[in-house]
């Protein structure tokens, strides 16, 4: 039976009424503050990996194992003689050649009759036979053993670290001594979906499908009538004499090309990009944190707090230290990158010019339902993270609405007091009224003043 995905909502619903029930218990807050007094490391990393792979590689190949495919379905080879001294009644086939060594050996006659027809006792016969082992189709038997190496590199690397996910991981550690005993909590927490590769991921499953398929290809040409003619044939090493089949015909030449590109091609062909971001902490986000460490630290069940009558059993271990490359590594697994940190990593390989092509069928459908499964879970989960994201933005939205409607009520009312404050301080007393208007006709009249005495400047 499949497990059915849960609702974020419902998490989210759950992780709020546990929330409630140890907020309302009065020995659980007590043990919650204890614990802040103590030393307390949290930290969140956003994790986003991207993987790119290099299709040139995949086309090229395909070109030149398309040429290949041409050479092995009607290879060339060579008209191979041999010439053989033999009974005459056995001989099968004679030629100009055969004629030639009878005269110059007239020890082999054995009668010449009047008419001049000779009768020989033994002639030399020529066997004529097919040889396909010739120095251009040794050098296409290599090219396929070659091919085959090459990409069942690629294809085991990437079958071992392909698979890219986006990752929030938080870690918590907690260190406190409460009467005497000292607690100590050590949280991993990781949730984690496959990554989209910025866009990319369609191109590389279509990338290692096209690989895939390659390998089958040459899994089936390593096995090929072809190959079997060529069995015991010795193989061709570097640098390619340049025959004139190799120059001339088309399909040897693009052999020949997908030789060079081979040895001039050093990259594995997959590169990685991972971005790390640091997360901050809200004070809801920590009281949740506190929670945890709190039930964790309470679930611990010690002689050490409590008589315990349980009968333990004692193990004796001896420890002997690693030297590892830094902490980033252990915790986030990235040993699958290296292999030299994490030597027992290595997994024991099969000879790949052993792969039948039965195998390969059958490690690619399965890779590809892998695929498959993997699209399948990404089409699920994306709407329903995008709708979680939504309603969780909504609600964030609505915080901020509702905290600034707050502030600016409480930013109102001081604004209100303060008028009204300046209001009464201004008001002015019914002694302070003729005073003004006294001053305001003092004011008219030295205006006056001044604009008569320049009317009179103006005249003289």
């Amino acid at each position: 039976m499949e497990n059915e995905m849960i609702p974020f909502s419902a998490a989210i619903e759950a992780k709020t009424k546990a929330e409630a029930n140890l907020a309302s218990d009065p020995s659980f807050g007590s043990v919650k503050e204890a614990l802040k007094t103590g030393e307390t490391f949290v930290r969140q990393t956003r994790r986003n990996e991207n993987k790119a792979f290099d299709g040139s590689f995949i086309t090229e190949l395909e070109k030149g194992i398309d040429a290949v495919a041409r050479i092995i379905a009607n290879p060339r080879s060579f008209i191979k003689e041999q010439a053989e001294l033999v009974e005459a009644g056995l001989a099968k086939k004679i030629n100009a050649l055969s004629v030639q060594h009878l005269a110059s050996h007239s020890q082999f006659v054995r009668k010449i009759d009047k008419k001049g027809n000779v009768t020989p006792e033994k002639i030399l016969t020529i066997h004529s036979e097919m040889d396909a082992q010739i120095y251009e189709n040794r050098f296409v038997m290599t090219l396929i053993r070659k091919c085959i190496t090459f990409i069942q590199a690629r294809y085991w690397y990437i079958m071992e670290h392909g698979e890219t996910n986006d990752s929030d991981l938080l870690l918590i550690h907690n260190k406190v001594t409460i009467d005497g005993i000292t607690y100590e909590v050590d949280s991993r927490i990781k949730a984690s979906v496959p990554s989209q590769d910025k866009g990319n991921s369609a191109v590389n499953e279509n990338i290692l499908e096209r690989l895939t398929r390659l390998r089958e290809r040459c899994a089936w040409y390593l096995r090929s009538p072809f190959m079997e003619e060529m069995k015991g044939a010795k193989e061709v090493t570097s640098p390619i004499h340049m025959t004139n089949m190799l120059v001339k015909n088309p399909d040897y030449h693009a052999a020949y090309l997908l030789w060079e590109f081979l040895d001039a091609y050093e990259e594995l062909g997959i590169s990685y990009e991972v971005d790390e971001t640091n997360q901050s902490f809200d004070k809801e986000y920590i009281d949740t944190i506190n929670n945890l460490v709190t039930t964790s630290v309470l679930t611990l069940s010690s002689h050490l707090v409590k008589d315990n009558k349980t009968e333990l059993k004692t193990k004796t271990k001896f420890i002997k230290p690693k030297v590892i490359f830094t902490l980033d590594d252990v915790t986030f697994d990235d040993g699958k990158y290296l292999y030299d940190a994490y030597p027992e990593a290595k997994k024991a390989r099969r000879d790949p010019l052993a792969l039948t092509p039965e195998q390969s069928k059958e490690e690619s459908e399965a890779l590809l339902l892998h695929l498959k499964s993997q699209r399948d879970s990404k089409a699920a989960l994306t709407p329903k993270i995008v709708e979680e994201k939504d309603r969780r933005a909504v609600e964030a939205a609505r915080r901020r609405v509702k905290a600034a409607e707050k502030l600016y009520g409480e930013y109102a009312r001081q604004m209100e007091e303060e008028r009204v404050k300046k209001a009464k301080a201004k008001k002015p007393g019914r002694k302070a009224a003729p005073k003004k208007k006294e001053d305001l006709s003092l004011q008219r009249s030295r205006v006056q003043a001044k604009a008569r005495a320049d009317r009179n400047a103006k005249r003289k």
